[in-house]
């Protein structure tokens, strides 16, 4: 199977590749996406529960349940900071250093750990 991420800044997108339709389809990701119409969208939100245990929650129910709110612990528009030299203040969670490509590993393995 072919997959595709679209990993956005604000949002995220994972398709397949449909031989026998010979085009893409989005991928549900119902646990951790929003819908709209037949689009499944998982917002670029991550909110590390706890980064020793490297415990966190993506996508919508981070929205969900307020956590976006959260300054300490919420990142979004970290996509940005991946790969760059100047990394800008990324605070230290629960004793461990954090960095956008953490961040971005986290995000992508909870990702794809919904397929």
């Amino acid at each position: 199977m072919v997959l595709a991420i679209d990993f956005g800044t604000s949002n995220t997108v994972l398709t397949r590749w449909n031989a026998a339709t010979q085009s893409a389809e989005v991928l549900p990701l119902d646990a951790i996406a929003q819908r709209y119409g037949d689009i499944a969208v998982v917002p670029s939100l991550l909110y590390v529960e706890n980064a020793q245990e490297a415990r966190v929650l993506v996508g919508q129910p981070v929205r969900d349940q307020g956590l976006d709110q959260s300054l300490d612990r919420c990142f979004k528009n970290f996509k940005r900071g991946i790969g760059t030299s100047i990394q800008g203040f990324m605070p230290d969670l629960d004793g461990r250093p954090l960095s956008f490509e953490q961040v971005g590993e986290w995000f992508l393995s909870q990702v794809i750990d919904q397929l």
